[in-house]
Formats: C-alpha cells, structure tokens, sequence
C-alpha cells in the first residue's frame, strides 16, 4: 500500500517529468536571412532563441555551437535569447561542414541540432 502512495504521489507531481525545448537561430550579426559562415570572416554574433514546447522563452539556457574545431557558448536571457559570438577564423573545414547545436536547462530535456549552422570554405 506504501508503494502504491508513492506511485500517485510520483504521477500526480508532474513538474519531476522534464519538459522539451527547442532552438533556433534568429540571426547573424543582426541580419536574419543568412544561415551560412565563411571561413576567416571574422567574429560573427550569432542570435540563438529557446523555446519550451508552449513557446516560451526557457531562461538560463546553455547554448553551445562547437565542431569542426571550434567551439563557443552563452547563456539565455529572460526572453530566451542568447548572443554567442564565433571567430570564423578556427574552424578547419575542407569545402562545406556544419557547426552543431545543444542546449541544456535545468528541468528540460537536453537538445540537440547536429546541423545547425552551415561553415562554407570560401
């Protein structure tokens, strides 16, 4: 019976169950129609927006770009968004290559893009 008390108290708090978030890329250096880097083009800002499934914004979120030897991070703000600045100048790409996304939040499901950003060698 103790057992079976525990089960209902476990379901009926939901809040121990993680929620999903999502993210997306809402800019680069304040433009918002290009997904693209080059290579050695400078820091570029990216603009990173993350949402939880009711599509709000999911605050203190870690977001990291990294791959193709490189890697970079910030942190949302109460709006969701967070700013990451990349030196295009380290990455080690041979024609095209993508740089990959994951963001993490206490109480959501971690997430991750394996093709978020698009690095072209130029």
């Amino acid at each position: 019976m103790a057992g079976l008390a525990a089960m209902i108290i476990f379901i009926g708090d939901m809040s121990l169950v993680p929620k999903t978030m999502h993210a997306d890329i809402t800019g680069i250096d304040n433009s918002t129609t290009s997904s693209v880097l080059h290579v050695n083009n400078g820091t570029k800002n990216v603009t990173i927006r993350v949402i939880d499934i009711d599509g709000g914004p999911v605050v203190g979120a870690t977001v990291v770009f990294y791959g193709l030897h490189t890697s970079a991070s910030g942190m949302t703000d109460s709006n969701g968004n967070a700013l990451v600045n990349i030196n295009t100048s380290s990455f080690i790409v041979s024609g095209e290559g993508y740089l990959k996304l994951s963001a993490k939040a206490s109480g959501f499901v971690d997430y991750q893009n394996d093709f978020a950003l698009k690095v072209v060698d130029s």
